[in-house]
């Protein structure tokens, strides 16, 4: 009775242990996205944008972009991963006329000239 007592608390231990450290890994993640990426409430601001053109995707699967609109041509901005949809090098993006693009958060990476830049984060939404 006393070892099978023993070796529960042990199994309890070990389960208890592991979820702690999952829930202080969650915690962390903000959310799935990296540190450097601010999600506000509620969208901020619309983008009179409707072309991008994915310039590089970042190994989490977000990609930044940059407009191919005339009037913010060569803004760049990034579009988040999500489980509906892969981003690749070079691909086009048209936002359909029943859309918009939202801006619902800010970007901070280092540049390869090791210039920190901040772009908005877009999502395409329902009008």
């Amino acid at each position: 009775m006393f070892i099978l007592i023993y070796v529960s608390g042990i199994v309890t231990g070990i389960i208890l242990t592991f979820a702690f450290l999952n829930f202080l890994a969650s915690k962390n993640t903000n959310g799935g996205y990296s540190d450097n990426i601010v999600l506000f409430e509620k969208p901020q601001q619309k983008l009179n944008v409707k072309s991008f053109e994915i310039m590089q995707v970042l190994p989490n699967g977000n990609a930044l972009a940059t407009v191919k609109d005339l009037s913010d041509l060569g803004m760049v901005v990034l579009f988040l991963a999500n489980n509906e949809k892969s981003y690749y090098d070079d691909q086009k993006i048209n936002v359909p006329s029943d859309k918009c693009v939202m801006q619902i958060g800010t970007y901070k990476y280092n540049t390869a000239s090791d210039f920190e830049k901040t772009v908005p984060v877009i999502r395409i939404m329902d009008k």
